[in-house]
C-alpha cells in the first residue's frame, strides 16, 4: 500500500511539472536549460515522496527518554501491551493493482532490454571505419542513421559526402553530450510510471529537446540551414531502428525545423526557471500534510502533554498533588500485582480492533491520600474507544497505599501507558 501511494505522489508531480514545463519552457531556445530542467524535475518527482518534514519534527522516543529530555521527574508505570486477534476483511484491491503494475513494467523492461539487444546485434553485423576522422559502423540496407551512446552506426550508399557530414555531426553531437542516457532514463521512468500519459509526454520533451541540441550543433558548425532542413525532410519517412536510439530523422520534424528558425530567446527569460522551486516547495507541504493526515494517531501524538506533570506540586481544589513525594505509592501487591491486573480487566474495543486500530494511549491519574484513584485525565489519545476503556478500568482499580512526603499522606501523579496491539489470526493447522 505504501508503495502504490509513493507512486501516485511521483505521478501527480509528474503531471503538475510537465504542465508548469509545457507553459513555460516548450517555445524557448534554452535547449541546454530545458535538459537540465526536466531532468530536475524528474529526479524530484521521485524523491519528493521520501522528504516528509512532519516525521523529522515528531519525535518518537520511548516514554522514559522523552521524559528525561523533558527534565520531568514523573512516576511512570511500566507499559502494559494489550492484544487482540482481528478478523476484519482482507482488501485484496491494492495488491491486485500492485500485481498488475509489476506485470506491466516487467513487459516494458524486457521491451528495452530487447530494444538494446537489437542494437548490439545491429553493431555486431556492421563493419567499424572511419568516417571525417570519426570512428562509425557501416550497416549496409539500414533505413535510418543512429546513435547510441559512443556507437554511430548508417549506410555510406544511401548519402552523399555532404549528407555523410551533416549526419555525423548530427550523431556526434549525440555522442559527446551523452544524449543516450537520457534516453534511457526516460525509457525508466516509463516503466515504472506506464499508467501515467503525462510521462510518456515527459518522454516525448526529453527526446525532441536532444534533436533540437544536436541541430544546434550541426547548424554552429557552419552547415547551411537550408540545405540540412532540406536533408532532414528527405529522411523523414523511414522507420526508425529502435526507440532507445537517437535518431538522426526523429519524428516532430516540423517542430526541429520551427526551433532551427526561431530567433534565440533573450537571457533576461533565464528567470522562468527559478519558477520550478514554487511547485517543489508546494510538493513537499503536500507530502507533509498528507502524511500528518495518514499518520496513525499513536505517531502523529508521539509526544504526551506533561504540563501537569511538574516537580512543584499542583494545587487543584485547594489540594496540592506532587509529582515527587519520599515514600511513593503502591498497588496492593506491587507493580507485577498491578499489571496482572490490568491484563485481566482492560479489554481491547471490538469495534477499534475491526477497524485496525492500534496504538498507544498515556493515562495520567492521581493517587489520593487515602489510597483513592482521581482526576484520570488522557494525555495521548489513541481513538475514543481505547481511551474511554482504559479511563474505565483505572476508575475501578482497588485503592492503593499512598504515597508520603514529610511522614504525611498526600496526593501524588502516576502515568500509566496501554499498548493497544493487534496481532494477526492464525489459521488452524490441516
Amino acid at each position: 500500500m505504501e508503495f502504490i501511494l509513493y507512486l501516485l505522489k511521483v505521478n501527480i508531480a509528474l503531471v503538475l511539472f510537465y504542465g508548469v514545463y509545457h507553459i513555460l519552457f516548450q517555445q524557448d531556445t534554452f535547449f541546454q536549460g530545458r535538459r537540465l530542467a526536466l531532468w530536475t524535475i524528474i529526479c524530484i518527482s521521485f524523491l519528493y515522496p521520501t522528504i516528509d518534514f512532519t516525521r523529522q519534527l515528531i519525535v518518537r522516543q520511548p516514554l522514559k527518554d522523552i521524559l528525561e529530555a523533558a527534565h520531568i521527574s514523573v512516576y511512570s508505570l511500566p507499559e502494559i501491551i494489550i492484544t487482540e486477534n482481528t478478523n476484519a476483511p482482507v482488501n485484496f484491491l491494492p495488491q491486485a493493482l500492485l500485481v498488475i503494475y509489476i506485470l506491466v513494467s516487467v513487459l516494458l523492461l524486457v521491451r528495452l532490454l530487447f530494444q538494446i539487444g537489437a542494437v548490439r546485434v545491429k553493431l555486431r553485423h556492421a563493419d567499424k571505419k572511419v568516417l571525417f576522422g570519426q570512428t562509425v559502423y557501416e550497416s549496409f540496407g539500414i533505413e535510418t542513421p543512429f546513435s547510441f551512446f559512443h556507437w554511430i552506426v548508417l549506410d555510406f550508399s544511401r548519402y552523399s559526402p555532404t549528407e555523410l557530414q551533416e549526419i555525423l555531426l548530427h550523431e556526434t553531437a549525440h555522442v559527446q553530450q551523452k544524449h543516450s542516457m537520457d534516453m534511457v532514463g526516460a525509457e525508466f521512468m516509463c516503466i515504472l510510471c506506464w499508467f501515467n500519459p503525462f510521462a510518456w509526454l515527459l518522454k516525448t520533451e526529453i527526446r525532441m529537446n536532444l534533436e533540437f541540441l544536436a541541430d544546434r550543433s550541426v547548424l554552429s558548425s557552419g552547415c547551411e540551414a537550408e540545405h540540412y532542413q532540406l536533408h532532414l525532410l528527405r529522411l523523414s519517412y523511414p522507420k526508425a531502428a529502435a526507440k532507445i536510439t537517437n535518431n538522426f530523422n526523429v519524428s516532430l520534424l516540423k517542430k526541429r525545423i520551427f526551433m532551427m528558425n526561431k530567433k534565440q530567446t533573450s537571457h533576461r527569460s533565464r528567470w522562468k526557471f527559478a519558477l520550478i522551486l514554487p511547485v517543489v516547495a508546494m510538493l513537499l507541504f503536500f507530502n507533509s500534510t498528507f502524511q500528518t493526515k495518514a499518520m496513525p494517531t499513536h505517531e502523529m501524538n508521539s509526544q504526551p502533554n506533561l504540563s501537569t506533570a511538574q516537580d512543584e506540586p499542583i494545587v487543584k481544589d485547594s489540594v496540592q498533588i506532587y509529582s515527587l513525594v519520599d515514600i511513593r505509592p503502591q498497588f496492593p501487591g506491587g507493580d507485577v500485582a498491578l499489571m496482572n491486573w490490568l491484563a485481566e480487566n482492560i479489554v481491547y474495543p471490538k469495534e477499534s480492533a475491526e477497524k485496525g486500530v492500534q496504538g498507544r494511549v498515556i493515562l495520567q491519574f492521581v493517587v489520593n491520600p487515602d489510597g483513592s484513584i482521581g482526576d484520570i485525565e488522557v494525555l495521548k489519545s489513541l481513538d475514543p474507544l481505547c481511551d474511554n476503556e482504559g479511563i474505565r478500568v483505572v476508575s475501578v482499580m482497588p485503592k492503593w497505599t499512598p504515597g508520603e512526603l514529610d511522614g504525611k499522606p498526600v496526593s501524588v501523579y502516576f502515568m500509566l501507558p496501554i499498548m493497544f496491539q493487534l496481532q494477526p489470526v492464525e489459521k488452524p493447522a490441516k
